[in-house]
């Protein structure tokens, strides 16, 4: 079984009884309606959950009311060969299991004696969709960057400046930088892409370790469909929600971050401040955020940001990707639509250096030395036709 504890140094069996105030001296929020009466606390499993963000308690706490409502389910009794002990698997999110409840009936209560996190659900998987949001801190191997235009020798040791194996799970951010990763992402590729884009985004900062929030993709037409759950009013997805904790987490620990949203990740963002603005309501003025490629309408996740007073520090949209151009709805002129379709190719293919959307947006005049330099001649000079139509004082050369 790869069951582990997040934190093996409080071993204490005592059971707790708990109530709506005393929980906190704890160092855990439950919500109003938990079922205090019925349930009773071990050291451990209270220890377990004061490391745990506002979503994990939210999931965990909906599984220890699903025990207390059929504390004798048949598959919290098919795990073990004890017949006292009852272990309760949490599918979360979707079919990826996630927490296990370890429990015990006694005097009419239900004791629980310990939460437990799946190890396995760690890392890169063969298989994406069996990758499961979380956050992971990603270190620095070498201080390659992607500053300029590049071959691909060059870009080979842009994706190797960012250590891929040795990704480390994390229960909160304890870093100054974060990002939260677009579509079509699985683990490896984000951890450097995402660091890659931190660069850019925050250049001068020396930055040698990041937090990714990592958004796994269930491939093309899933990914899309959870982009569209997002922009909706209403409800907002697991990763939204889960992101909301996180600003949370860092606003009550009074923590400094700056935040990097690529693609979906812009989407993925401006749904968690809106569920922030909700459900928790406190100025995020110690975090901000630059977005590269956004998926989502800036305009949009202007406002929400700034009604949750964070600040959005920077905005790098190339001119012929069509995420931020028609996905997100930023430019819908004739001329941007044309640019987009001229250059969908690129976007959905598989050479990250030509692509308008992949790599950090530097201006066009590196996009088109970019293009030459990787043998992509003619939308070169397509960009570059482009480029002699604006002022010089124009942002985006």
């Amino acid at each position: 079984m790869s069951w582990s504890k997040l934190n093996k140094t409080i071993n204490a069996n005592s059971v707790i009884p708990l109530d709506a105030l005393s929980c906190r001296d704890f160092g855990v929020k439950l919500p109003a309606d938990f079922p205090f009466r019925k349930v009773k606390f071990t050291c451990q499993a209270l220890a377990m959950l004061s490391q745990l963000n506002d979503y994990d308690i939210k999931m965990v706490c909906a599984d220890i009311m699903q025990i207390c409502a059929n504390p004798n389910a048949q598959n919290s009794i098919k795990h073990s060969r004890n017949p006292l002990r009852r272990l309760w698997r949490t599918k979360y999110p979707f079919r990826n299991y996630h927490f296990l409840i370890e429990y015990s009936l006694k005097n009419g209560f239900i004791n629980l004696e310990d939460i437990l996190f799946d190890k396995q659900l760690y890392g890169s998987k063969e298989t994406f969709s069996a990758e499961r949001t979380m956050l992971y801190e990603v270190k620095r191997r070498s201080s390659h960057s992607y500053d300029k235009a590049m071959n691909k020798k060059e870009l080979d040791k842009v994706r190797e400046a960012w250590d891929q194996e040795k990704i480390i799970p994390t229960t909160r951010i304890n870093t100054e930088h974060a990002a939260v990763n677009g579509m079509l992402n699985e683990l490896t590729k984000a951890a450097w892409l995402m660091g890659t884009h931190l660069d850019s985004a925050y250049e001068g900062d020396g930055i040698k370790a990041y937090t990714l929030f990592h958004n796994p993709t269930d491939r093309v037409k899933l990914d899309l469909v959870e982009c569209a759950f997002d922009k909706r009013l209403g409800t907002k997805s697991h990763n939204a929600q889960h992101l909301a904790a996180v600003l949370a987490q860092n606003s009550q620990q009074g923590k400094q971050v700056k935040w990097l949203a690529h693609s979906q990740g812009a989407i993925i963002f401006c749904a968690a401040l809106e569920h922030y603005r909700i459900y928790y309501g406190k100025p995020l003025t110690s975090q901000q955020l630059a977005v590269h490629g956004s998926g989502s309408n800036i305009e949009r996740l202007k406002r929400i940001a700034n009604s949750t007073g964070l600040k959005v520090v920077a905005i790098r949209n190339n001119p012929y990707d069509l995420v931020p151009n028609l996905a997100g709805r930023n430019d819908l002129s004739a001329s941007s639509f044309v640019r987009s379709m001229k250059f969908r190719g690129l976007v959905t293919g598989e050479d990250a250096g030509a692509s308008p959307h992949t790599l950090p947006f530097l201006g066009l005049v590196t996009y088109a030395d970019q293009l030459q330099m990787l043998g992509y001649n003619d939308k070169a000079d397509i960009v570059r036709k482009f480029i002699k139509t604006l002022p010089i004082t124009d942002a985006r050369l």
